[in-house]
């Protein structure tokens, strides 16, 4: 086995005083709290050699439970002592490198597996992989068979490139596991994080010897489709995914975390259709697997068919009436259709039981909500306590006591410490306190209430929305400049230098701001004021090129396009943005060809793509193309802009009706549209607005 040089302790008196600040005084202090702990367990028990297992040991910062050191000296332990209180000030303060080192020392003199765990996470926070190796080996020393030793093990021998002594101990692991399922959560835990080149040699290897485990090549796809998600082309590696699945597949047919991997990669590239006919293949083949329907029923749900999802969660029902997961999503399903009072019978019905107990309380106060029964939503909203709703719960139940009149407990509901875990928390929770002050207590006070979120939280915008509802600020596009450069003048200014991606962030909901609102020129204005300080930022060069196009200024749009592409050559985004406004300016048609079609081959399913294929295919003159293409893009992704482009290309082939068709989905989608607007005007079609258009 190859030998992994061992981590050496600092001594205490190279750390500075204020991580150790022990003296004399201190250490004799712990030496004598050892020794009266020794011999008072030392007349309990009557057996000295037994008195110091299990023996507590609590710093300032954490409590431990200890291993049997009964063997150390009084000595020995003093200085045990002492490097746990040194790593725990170190993890304190943050210092996880001292506190690996502190915390790996001690559990070698102890053999505590509670201060080897410890040493593992401080060693995870600083990816030092040496020290996660010794403490696994430790580990390995006093439990040979503990299966997440062996597999932090494992793990760190892959990231040092160690595949062959991997390999050996993986055959280790396998002696002690021997269900394939949880072999997969295990070779998926050990393929976290770790480099393409090692990991795919260890999974080819270990397929070869393990021929039979559909486990190795699950876990082996599973790796290489979270690896595609940060990849800049992931076709190719979703279709080795795929082909490693099939292998799996091949195996054992019902084995479900490839089942669930297929049907991921499926929706995840955009092969709904494929995804619905390989489950529903499945079922015929396994119609008691309750597992393989619960994935059909989720991926119908998920595609938004809920006829069909209601079908097989009732089928399933049927065969298997206690099944909560489906009847939590079934109520999910009656609750999206508007059958709020069927909803509210099953979520009540799931209240006290195991599973997603938050999420149950959550949906059950909506659906009472929904169905006026005001009490039983705030019984339910009352009980959520944790988890991803928790805000949102608050929230609702604080409407709710304001709906009740009960206002004081409304407040006091969005004032609750408890409710406030996050910054994100804290503002909704503020933003609605203002709103039930405004509402129900006093104009003065809400807006006293208003201005000071703002002083706390001056970029979050949630609060510059109520000063401008407050102030009736929405037609005055002077008075929105002032209010916003107010909030960048006064950030400047702050003591501490706000990050980079949150001042990002403001500019970029400043002039969407302005652009939805139609103050185009003002949207314009902003980015470039921004990019003064910050030329190269590609975001704000991006968004002020799509906002020049209302202005007219579409030279200026491609002359942006290609500058960002000079800095991002690779991006397919801005590849397909200056294609299509090249397309829609009629210029450089065979440059455009050539950009659209390279963003179409690494993103075949992306509506935008399609649409300007389409887009293309018309300025060719290619009108059934167009069609075809322009089609597929609404259906991915309806959207003014697409079913526009459909009602010119008909109106091109004189389908009139066809045309109006879909220029009276346009003005459904979005009424005010530009490019609708636009299009009508140079079509000699009247206009059919839902309000006028604000002007500067």
């Amino acid at each position: 086995m190859k030998k992994v040089e061992t981590v050496k302790s600092k001594k205490l008196s190279q750390f500075p005083l204020q991580a150790i600040a022990y003296t004399k005084f201190f250490r004799s202090l712990i030496l004598l709290v050892v020794s009266s702990f020794t011999i008072s367990c030392t007349h309990l028990s009557g057996n000295g050699s037994d008195s110091a297992q299990s023996l507590p040991f609590k710093t300032e910062h954490k409590a431990h439970s200890l291993a049997d050191i009964s063997h150390l000296s009084i000595v020995e332990r003093t200085e045990l002592y002492e490097m746990i209180i040194a790593a725990d000030l170190a993890s304190f303060n943050g210092d996880d490198e001292l506190a690996t080192s502190y915390y790996l020392a001690s559990a070698k003199a102890s053999n505590s597996i509670d201060l080897i765990k410890l040493s593992i996470d401080s060693a995870k926070q600083t990816g030092d992989v040496l020290a996660i190796m010794q403490a696994s080996e430790l580990w390995l020393s006093i439990s040979p068979n503990n299966i997440n030793a062996l597999t932090l093990k494992i793990s760190s021998l892959i990231l040092h490139q160690d595949v062959l002594e991997a390999l050996n101990e993986t055959k280790q692991l396998f002696n002690l596991q021997k269900d394939e399922y949880s072999r997969f959560l295990l070779l998926n835990e050990i393929s976290q994080s770790q480099s393409p080149r090692a990991i795919n040699v260890y999974f080819a290897r270990l397929s070869q010897t393990y021929s039979k485990s559909p486990s190795i090549q699950t876990a082996w796809a599973t790796y290489m489709a979270r690896f595609a998600l940060r990849a800049k082309s992931p076709r190719s590696i979703y279709r080795q995914a795929l082909s490693i699945i099939e292998s799996a597949l091949t195996i054992q047919s019902d084995f479900l975390p490839a089942i669930d991997l297929k049907t991921k990669i499926y929706y995840q590239s955009k092969q709904d259709e494929k995804a619905e006919a390989f489950l529903r293949g499945l079922f015929i083949k396994h119609p008691e697997s309750k597992e393989i329907g619960l994935l059909l029923g989720q991926l119908l749900y998920d595609l938004k068919k809920y006829q069909l999802a209601e079908q097989q969660y009732k089928t399933l029902l049927n065969q298997f009436p206690k099944t909560q997961e489906a009847q939590f999503y079934l109520g999910a399903i009656y609750f999206a259709t508007q059958r709020f009072q069927q909803s509210l019978e099953l979520y009540r019905d799931l209240l006290g039981k195991q599973y997603k107990p938050q999420t149950t309380y959550f949906f059950c106060g909506n659906s009472a909500a929904q169905s006026n029964d005001y009490p039983q939503a705030i019984a339910c909203y009352d009980l959520v306590n944790s988890g991803p709703y928790l805000t949102r719960a608050k929230v609702e139940l604080a409407k709710l006591y304001a709906l009740n009149g009960e206002y004081n407990k409304a407040l006091n509901t969005v004032r609750n410490p408890k409710f406030k875990t996050n910054e994100k928390a804290k503002v909704k929770l503020l933003n609605i306190e203002i709103e039930i002050v405004k509402q129900h207590v006093n104009i003065k006070q809400a807006q006293s209430l208003l201005q000071s979120a703002m002083d706390t939280y001056p970029t979050h915008f949630s609060f510059l929305i109520k000063k401008i509802t407050f102030d009736s600020l929405e037609k005055k596009p002077k008075a929105l400049h002032a209010l916003f450069s107010n909030v960048l003048n006064r950030i400047s200014k702050q003591e501490e230098p706000i990050e980079a991606k949150e001042l990002q962030q403001y500019n970029l909901t400043v002039a969407a701001f302005f652009q939805a609102n139609h103050f185009y020129q003002k949207a314009v204005d902003w980015l470039t004021h921004a990019l003064k300080k910050d030329e190269h930022n590609t975001d704000y060069i991006y968004s002020r090129a799509l906002y020049k196009e209302p202005l007219g200024l579409l030279d200026e749009m491609v002359s942006d396009f290609k500058a960002l592409l000079k800095l991002q050559p690779n991006n397919i985004n801005i590849k397909n943005a200056l294609g299509y406004t090249l397309v829609d300016i009629n210029q450089e048609l065979d440059y455009a060809s050539g950009l659209i079609e390279a963003a179409f081959i690494e993103m075949p399913n992306n509506a935008a793509v399609i649409d300007s294929k389409g887009w293309l295919a018309y300025r060719k003159g290619y009108l059934d193309q167009a069609i075809k293409y322009l089609v597929a893009s609404f259906k991915l992704s309806p959207s003014a802009e697409v079913a526009t482009h459909l009602a010119e290309v008909y109106w091109k082939k004189e389908d009139k009706k066809q045309a109006e068709f879909y220029f009276k989905k346009a003005e459904t989608i979005q009424p005010d549209n530009y490019l609708l607007k636009i299009t009508k005007e140079r079509l000699g079609i009247p206009i059919k607005r839902s309000s006028d258009a604000k002007t500067e």
